[in-house]
């Protein structure tokens, strides 16, 4: 399978749970019946309750079940502030949120121009690759369209923290 974003695995589960909402039988109670203190209403907000904590189950196994994209977005720092670390911290920053995420073993990907593709092979053990993910497709077909226009490549890379 692809990496998806944590977003798309969560709208896969909303339209299965909107799936599941469909196709329930519970009635939901209108006029003196939707009063709270009615057995029909706390039928409803029963069920309500329960349909929210099985989507929240069905979220948790999903997202471990799935592999998602990590995707480290554009670093850009102004020419005056270059080599005072500043890049080298916000990634670093960014890798390290990373790994709190207990995540580990999973990969992170960015899309950088070809010039920068050394630096990050040195600070952070990024490499080139090939195969870019479905998920960033767009997203690099576009990039490439403005890179391509200010005479630069643009490349996927990839590290695997």
């Amino acid at each position: 399978r692809d990496l998806q974003s944590k977003l798309s695995i969560e709208e896969d589960v909303d339209e299965e749970m909107w799936q599941e909402f469909e196709d329930d039988l519970t009635d939901f109670p209108n006029g003196l019946a939707s009063l709270p203190w009615t057995k029909e209403y706390r039928e409803a907000s029963q069920a309500a309750t329960d349909r929210l904590q099985r989507r929240e189950r069905i979220l948790e196994l999903e997202l471990a079940a799935r592999p998602q994209l990590w995707e480290l977005s554009s670093v850009y720092v102004m020419p005056e502030w270059r080599r005072m670390g500043i890049g080298s911290a916000l990634v670093d920053q960014v890798l390290k949120r990373h790994v709190a995420t207990k995540q580990r073993g999973r990969d992170v990907y960015a899309l950088t121009l070809g010039s920068t593709i050394s630096w990050y092979e040195t600070q952070f053990g990024f490499a080139k690759e090939d195969q870019v993910p479905n998920a960033m497709a767009v997203e690099l077909n576009v990039g490439k369209a403005i890179t391509n226009i200010m005479g630069e490549e643009l490349v996927c890379i990839r590290t695997t923290i």
